[in-house]
């Protein structure tokens, strides 16, 4: 028996736009620690534009991946971002893809960090940080 797959039913195809987009991954990485706040994360990922951290958060809010909690009653407000029980699933997913790519990419790290000393603290600090469960 042939079986025919519809790439809009797929759930792998569903999974995968979930998580698509050059900086969703790093953004639901940074809201996990605590990096939860648009200045922040704008800080922490200094190539990426406000509009499309703008256009990321609001994917992940509509996916339900973020919840976006707003404090005060006149401008400036303060917005806050945090992984919701889906989001912490999708999370722990990644952490396993990180792991796999960690051991597939090693060698290209491995040159990458002999020339780049930024590269290797950052590294190392989330290696210390997964070590101590932290991640």
């Amino acid at each position: 028996m042939n079986q025919t797959y519809d790439a809009q039913t797929c759930i792998m195809t569903k999974v995968m736009a979930l998580i698509s987009g050059r900086w969703k991954p790093i953004i639901l990485h940074l809201i996990r620690n605590d990096i939860n706040r648009f200045s922040l994360l704008e800080k922490s990922m200094p190539r990426i534009s406000r509009k499309i951290l703008s256009e990321q958060l609001r994917e992940l809010e509509k996916d339900h991946l973020l919840h976006r909690v707003v404090k005060g009653t006149k401008a400036p407000f303060e917005v806050t971002y945090f992984l919701t029980d889906k989001g912490t699933d999708v999370r722990r997913l990644l952490d396993y893809m990180l792991d796999w790519g960690l051991e597939f990419f090693k060698e290209e790290i491995s040159i990458a960090l002999v020339n780049d000393h930024q590269a290797k603290a950052s590294l190392a600090e989330f290696l210390k940080s997964k070590q101590q469960g932290a991640i």
